[in-house]
């Protein structure tokens, strides 16, 4: 995986920017007051399960909110709040766990860098812009619309805002994580990556607690995916897998089950866990936290764990 997290990053990326920066040395003063747009804990290459959580992020840039035409309320209803907390009974097993301290609404890493609707933009548009059918709709890495397809901003953004926040934002990112998973199939000859969210509570009877995305098979393998299954419906849940969640940008990106990279979508209920019209924990987080621990307890005793061996997928 030589230069692994380098090659997100074409060279004519990097040239656009060194272009760009040269023309606009302004920097953005809420910026200087942000917090780092990633948070490690934990130590890379510790084992072979790297933890994620890219939607927990709460720091919402003045500048933007100010910006934005939907009251802050509503610019978080993306969120995934307390997920990177969630997580921390599992961290302590050993796993390094990454989060953005950013929101979705402003920059989502679970899309391609460039997956943007041109159309929410003034000014030239960069040829290496390249939208799917989602970014069209709304939902690139630089969203434009937010709950119930609420548009976000009161009129078009430059498209240099756009590129900063890849620059400053996707990209570190991306690289902090593919870092992370570098160090632990180099040091493992394994690495598998649980990629954590939340998602809103069903009005249907009977919606699942857990859905497991895998991208249908292919970005994990099935026996790791059995044993989160099973492990969770030991614990009482109810599970669903890849509907509606079969996962996004950075499952499909970095589970490589052919070279022994393997990353799982976790969405949990919010309701498990919060008031969802308040965003405020309730007593059912503690339950939920040691879930996820043993849930992670479980997949650690399915993976290898010697180092420097060249293990085939479990």
């Amino acid at each position: 995986m030589k230069n692994f997290a380098s090659s997100l990053f074409p060279p004519s990326l990097k040239r656009f920017f060194q272009a760009q920066q040269e023309a606009n040395r302004e920097e953005n003063p809420s910026r200087q007051a942000a917090p780092a747009p990633v948070m490690l804990s934990g130590t890379p290459g510790a084992g072979p399960v790297v933890l994620a959580s890219p939607h927990s992020g709460h720091f919402y840039p003045e500048a933007f909110v100010q910006a934005a035409r939907q009251p802050l309320d509503i610019l978080r209803s993306g969120e995934d709040s307390f997920v990177d907390e969630l997580a921390k009974g599992a961290q302590a097993l050993g796993p390094p766990l990454i989060h953005a301290t950013f929101p979705r609404v402003f920059c989502d890493v679970n899309r391609a860098a460039w997956d943007l609707d041109s159309r929410m933009f003034h000014g030239t548009i960069p040829s290496f812009v390249s939208p799917s059918e989602r970014g069209l709709a709304g939902l690139g890495s630089i969203p434009r619309i937010v709950a119930d397809r609420r548009p976000i901003y009161r009129q078009r953004l430059p498209f240099m805002e756009a590129a900063l926040r890849i620059r400053h934002y996707w990209m570190p990112y991306h690289a902090a994580l593919a870092g992370l998973l570098e160090a632990a199939l180099k040091q493992y000859g394994f690495c598998l990556l649980l990629d954590l969210h939340s998602m809103p509570d069903a009005l249907q009877a009977g919606s699942p607690d857990f859905v497991l995305g895998d991208r249908y098979g292919t970005s994990c393998s099935r026996h790791l995916t059995n044993v989160a299954e099973q492990t969770l419906q030991g614990l009482g849940f109810k599970t669903a897998r890849n509907h509606p969640y079969a996962g996004g940008y950075i499952t499909r990106h970095y589970g490589r089950p052919s070279t022994n990279m393997h990353a799982l979508q976790i969405e949990m209920r919010r309701g498990l866990y919060m008031e969802e019209s308040t965003r405020t924990p309730h007593e059912g987080f503690a339950a939920l936290t040691d879930a996820l621990t043993i849930l992670v307890e479980q997949i650690l005793a399915h993976v290898p764990t010697q180092k420097n061996t060249h293990h085939h997928a479990p």
